[in-house]
């Protein structure tokens, strides 16, 4: 007589990702938000610069003589900090959810702002990581900044990936200290 599945019983549940719960779980959640905040640093650093070279194509346009240096000084990247940061949180609220097995959307202009917020930050990120790096710099970043396909696939990571890891992480940290996943 052959034993089956039905005999042992259910093993895991239906639809159930492994949560890692106690310290495992804050260890987990905690370094994969770290982990996130410095690729955030990182694309941020990158969309900036992107800012800066579009700023001097406009100026060129325009036919001014003045370009903005890149690297700009530190004051520069504090000036513009908060617009990676608008970026992102606007980037951390998709137009779209699932709530007990149904989707719900939202208007079509918040999906015309979410996309073109993404595609932007997408775009300055490219832009930016196009920039010379400099001969101290790693051999990969000069990689980067010669291969138009390896520089939309880093800003691609780079624009949506800490987002995406926060989200993932919040989540577990929510689900370790309260018991409850994100609906």
């Amino acid at each position: 007589m052959a034993v089956t599945s039905k005999d042992i019983g259910p093993t895991t549940r239906r639809n159930a990702p492994l949560e890692p719960g106690g310290i495992g779980g804050f260890s987990i959640g905690f370094v994969g938000m770290l982990m996130s905040a410095v690729i955030w640093v990182l694309g941020a650093r990158w969309t900036v610069d992107g800012l800066i070279v579009m700023f001097n194509a406009i100026l060129r346009f325009l036919n001014m003589s003045y370009q903005a240096p890149i690297p700009p000084a530190f004051l520069v990247y504090a000036f513009l900090c908060p617009l990676p940061i608008i970026f992102s949180v606007v980037e951390w609220r998709v137009p779209f959810k699932r709530t007990d097995g149904e989707w719900y959307f939202a208007n079509p202009g918040a999906w015309v702002v979410w996309m073109g917020v993404g595609l932007f930050d997408w775009y300055t990120t490219y832009l930016g990581l196009g920039v010379n790096p400099g001969p101290g710099s790693p051999t990969i970043m000069s990689q980067v900044a010669a291969s138009s396909v390896l520089r939309g696939l880093v800003s691609a990571v780079l624009t949506a990936g800490p987002e995406w890891l926060a989200r993932t992480m919040w989540d577990m940290l929510r689900y370790v200290f309260t018991g409850r996943r994100s609906k």
